[in-house]
């Protein structure tokens, strides 16, 4: 499974991700690499596919075994990004073969860049992109304002776009999380991760929905590695309906290992079962598998 990673480019000496990365494109100094010059990419990036070699192997990504896909759609040295980018971004994610797009990105009313133009050629090349099968997954920004184009998750016609918000370390909604309507998938943040060979410190904390978005994204390829058959639509399906209610009920948190469970072969062997304790025995360890068929059934 191939991750592209739209954000600040990756730092391709980083020991997580050594030798899983692939050539990728630097669409701001296109005759350069798109080797990371601020370290967002690169935390973002250990998330998703880190694969535990520092840290004593207390730290791991999501989902190790993927290559990740760089594209560096940011300004050099800065974070800015703008539409044009993004969406140029989407479109060379999907001319290199990515299985799965991540956005830690995102642009918002105001900026530069943030014109009629570009905003209905990016919310094409998302429709795009999830026409061919692969799943979007974008920070859903921050709480004080809409970010495209995780804000697009809502609409009916955008099924398979995951906008992601984040929980804390106590497993509650972050009070910087966003809590508009099209945020309702949420996953951890707050973390730590990798940073770039040259940052003073190579792991450290790493938060917002930024840090939410990989979380999601490795799930996302590790479903599909599991089931390549599903549309980004039935992902999204499973990923909702396996979730573990936060925030008294009104956001999900992503759980990965009832969402692969949902879809995992069943095979005719005995299952080891593991012990419950009496305080546990009436909560359900095994998601609602009817759902997610009836789900995977219709896409819509």
């Amino acid at each position: 499974m191939v991750v592209a990673v739209l954000d600040t480019g990756v730092d391709y000496g980083h020991p997580e991700l050594a030798g899983k990365v692939l050539r990728g494109v630097n669409l701001m100094e296109p005759i350069r690499a798109p080797h990371d010059d601020n370290g967002h990419g690169t935390a973002v990036s250990c998330i998703a596919a880190g694969v535990g070699a520092g840290l004593r192997k207390r730290f791991r990504g999501v989902a190790p075994h993927c290559r990740i896909l760089p594209i560096k759609v940011n300004h050099p040295h800065s974070g800015h990004v703008r539409a044009q980018q993004i969406t140029e971004g989407i479109w060379r994610a999907l001319d290199e073969g990515a299985d799965v797009i991540n956005m830690s990105v995102g642009c918002n009313v105001g900026e530069p860049g943030f014109t009629h133009e570009w905003m209905a050629r990016l919310a094409a090349a998302v429709r795009e992109a999830l026409g061919r099968g692969v799943p979007v997954v974008c920070a859903g920004g921050p709480r004080e304002v809409h970010t495209y184009p995780a804000a697009w998750a809502a609409l009916p016609e955008y099924k398979g776009l995951i906008a992601v918000g984040s929980t804390d370390r106590r497993d509650r909604p972050h009070r910087w999380s966003p809590r508009w309507p099209y945020v309702t998938l949420v996953a951890p943040a707050d973390g730590v991760t990798g940073y770039p060979t040259y940052h003073p410190r190579a792991y450290g904390r790493f938060g917002g929905t930024s840090a939410s978005s990989p979380h999601v994204a490795g799930v996302v390829a590790l479903m599909r590695t599991l089931r390549p058959d599903l549309s980004p639509a039935q992902i999204q399906a499973v990923l909702f309906e396996t979730a573990d209610p936060v925030g008294g009920g009104r956001f999900k948190r992503v759980n990965a290992y009832q969402a692969l469970r949902a879809i995992a072969p069943r095979s005719g062997k005995k299952r080891y079962t593991r012990q419950v304790r009496k305080s546990d025995r009436n909560k359900k360890f095994r998601p609602n598998a009817q759902k997610c068929i009836e789900k995977l059934q219709d896409p819509r």
